[in-house]
């Protein structure tokens, strides 16, 4: 047999130090779960925790357990225990290893532990062979870092904004980050509601008063916006009901004559293999003709039975 490889063992939870910028991933609903998964069933995912020198520990995978841990009032926890005395490149370089192996936590953290990494010395072409990613995705991750006002990451930080609504403000103009974020934590705003607000403010076409609304009063801007988009719609369904202009009716059904008949031309050389290729298009084709037909002769139906009312 090879060597045994075994690093768990138990350790004082009280004694493992919370990370930051796992715990910024890391949502209220998410630990609830964790903390029930773990009262039915035990740590499903053994946490990994990383020991400095001087024997500090803090943990490198596993945040949403130990802060479920905690909160349950357990004294002690079976962890992966790893040595990181190797300095801040060593852990941030074992932190991205774990990452890799797990779910996405989030752009924001994933932005986050890069930042941590490459501020540490390690070098970005190392980053990219340890999570199979591209430059891009790298400098992407780095660059949302980079545009969030620290003021709103203190939010996350602090329970009071989710990570991925975080995302979608980092997207605002950074003068304009930190006021639409306390509104939006102030009004209890989803994620879908900001991202339709800031996606609203971001409108080439929007109005100077739509964006001081939304970022002043975001709800009346959400009710403004939907407003004007069923106005749009029900615009769009009476220009549909009125039909299109005769000119524009003659121009198309002259178009389609000749479309047609330059098709019949081509469809009567296509060999049997041709056909076979081209089956899947034909049959939609035919499917299509067939319901233009229908309306042809409904038109004409109608034609005649308002012609004999005339009569």
């Amino acid at each position: 047999m090879g060597k045994n490889i075994n690093k768990v063992k138990e350790v004082d939870v009280a004694t493992v130090a919370g990370n930051k910028t796992l715990a910024a991933a890391v949502d209220r609903r998410a630990i609830e779960r964790c903390k029930e998964a773990i009262e039915k069933l035990g740590v499903l995912h053994t946490p990994v925790i990383g020991t400095a020198k001087g024997g500090k520990r803090i943990i490198l995978s596993g945040q949403c357990e130990l802060t479920a841990l905690r909160e349950l009032g357990v004294k002690k926890m079976d962890a992966i225990e790893v040595d990181i005395a190797g300095g801040a490149a060593a852990s941030a370089k074992l932190t991205l290893l774990l990452l890799s192996l797990q779910g996405r936590p989030g752009a924001l953290c994933e932005g986050l532990l890069l930042q941590e990494a490459v501020g540490a010395g390690v070098p970005r072409l190392e980053i990219q062979g340890m999570l199979g990613k591209s430059a891009s995705w790298v400098s992407n991750r780095l660059s949302l870092v980079t545009r969030l006002d620290s003021s709103v990451y203190e939010m996350v930080k602090g329970g009071l904004l989710e990570p991925r609504s975080a995302e979608e403000i980092a997207r605002l103009p950074a003068e304009a980050q930190f006021a639409f974020a306390e509104v939006a934590v102030r009004e209890g705003l989803p994620k879908s509601a900001i991202e339709s607000l800031v996606s609203g403010y971001r409108d080439g076409s929007c109005p100077d008063a739509v964006r001081a609304q939304i970022i002043g009063n975001p709800r009346e801007a959400l009710k403004r916006m939907s407003d004007k988009r069923r106005a749009v719609d029900a615009d769009r369904h009476g220009q549909a009901k009125e039909g299109a202009p005769p000119d524009i009716v003659a121009g198309m059904l002259k178009s389609a004559g000749i479309q047609i008949a330059a098709l019949r031309s081509v469809l009567s050389g296509v060999s049997t293999d041709g056909a076979e290729e081209h089956k899947n298009a034909l049959r939609g084709l035919e499917t299509g003709l067939y319901a233009l037909l229908d309306v042809i002769r409904n038109l004409f139906t109608r034609v005649k039975t308002e012609v004999g009312h005339c009569g």
